[in-house]
């Protein structure tokens, strides 16, 4: 193998969790040219990742006549780069697109029944058929491609690679002095991208207190999204009415450029939050961290970590199925979850 290229077009964590598979394909091909194509916005995750070679994005911005003009483009660009391999990972057309116009003779596709049909089958010439729902992380599936390149996917375990770029460090270790953060401290992330994922803000609260009570500073953030900002004000609100215990609470929710995210959390001690890409990215950093579930594939999603412990809300009460899931439905379906088991799986990952 001399070029291979893999598309990726999903969210932040998505992405993410696909560096597992351009590890294992360096791994067995040092010298090849490894390329990716991704949305625009996720890009910061793969910035100084050593496994790739170059990135090509879709800006979802881009409309029209503008959006037609860029993947025609994209086609042209992947034609001329005589690719041996293309793998396409999730279900966009424009993937199957340029699958199809490279003419690369190894070219794999991720089963997806909505995209059962002739015309993108036949755009590729392999198919990998993924396990029932659950059955398998997102960081396995993305390897069970290595099948068609003659390589068994159980025969290493293969993580996901993030790393923190030196000037982002600097600014974290800037950052964190000017606030007077200068003890061991704990990065909370209460939001995600859906309010069904989220846990209550008093409960987060009293985590906060636990956590001072432990001598650690507490680091709060979030997306600049007017929602989570909200989330996160609130959080701050409650845990200064309740005791910090001498120690330092600093809210920079919707200030935080994931590459400085990314060295902030390489810093500190311990990470707490729920499903969303920076617990994926705590654990590709290996940072020690609780992560709270609800209605999600919680096997496919769980941090791809053995630093990590899950709270499930399912264990506590009854949850609707993942595939149930309005997720213009503000509520959140994390109630479940008694403040009591997140301070146990908090001290018992401090104490491992």
């Amino acid at each position: 193998m001399q070029k291979i290229l893999v598309i990726k077009l999903r969210h932040h964590g998505d992405v993410l969790l696909s560096t597992a598979l351009y590890s294992a394909l360096k791994g067995h091909f040092p010298n090849c040219h490894l390329d990716v194509l991704i949305y625009k916005e996720t890009t910061p995750l793969l910035e100084g990742n050593p496994h790739i070679d170059g990135v090509m994005t879709i800006d979802r911005k881009m409309k029209g006549l503008k959006r037609i003009r860029h993947e025609l483009g994209l086609l042209l660009k992947v034609r001329k780069a005589r690719y041996d391999a293309v793998v396409h990972l999730t279900d966009q057309w424009i993937g199957a697109l340029l699958a199809r116009f490279s003419r690369a003779p190894l070219r794999i596709e991720m089963f997806v029944a909505k995209r059962d049909r002739p015309f993108w089958h036949h755009s590729f010439t392999h198919c990998v058929t993924p396990p029932p729902r659950g059955q398998a992380h997102a960081v396995e599936l993305n390897l069970m491609c290595l099948q068609h390149f003659g390589i068994d996917p159980k025969g290493k375990r293969y993580s996901p690679v993030l790393i923190p770029q030196d000037r982002y460090l600097a600014q974290a270790t800037e950052k964190l002095k000017q606030v007077g953060v200068n003890s061991p401290f704990v990065l909370i992330h209460p939001a995600a991208r859906w309010p069904f994922k989220c846990w209550e803000d008093d409960r987060f609260a009293q985590a906060v207190s636990h956590l001072t009570q432990k001598g650690f500073d507490i680091v709060l953030t979030c997306s600049p999204d007017p929602v989570e900002l909200a989330m996160t004000r609130r959080i701050e609100d409650l845990s200064r009415q309740a005791e910090l215990h001498g120690r330092t609470l600093v809210n920079w929710g919707g200030s935080m450029s994931l590459p400085l995210l990314a060295a902030l959390l390489s810093g500190c001690r311990f990470y707490l939050g729920v499903d969303s890409a920076p617990m994926h990215m705590a654990a590709a950093l290996n940072v020690p961290q609780v992560a709270l579930f609800g209605p999600s594939w919680v096997n496919e999603w769980r941090p791809w970590s053995h630093n990590a412990t899950v709270v499930y809300a399912g264990d506590y009460g009854p949850l609707p199925h993942p595939d149930s899931i309005n997720t213009e439905d503000p509520t959140r379906l994390l109630a479940a979850i008694p403040t009591e088991a997140v301070l146990k799986a908090i001290d018992e990952r401090l104490a491992s």
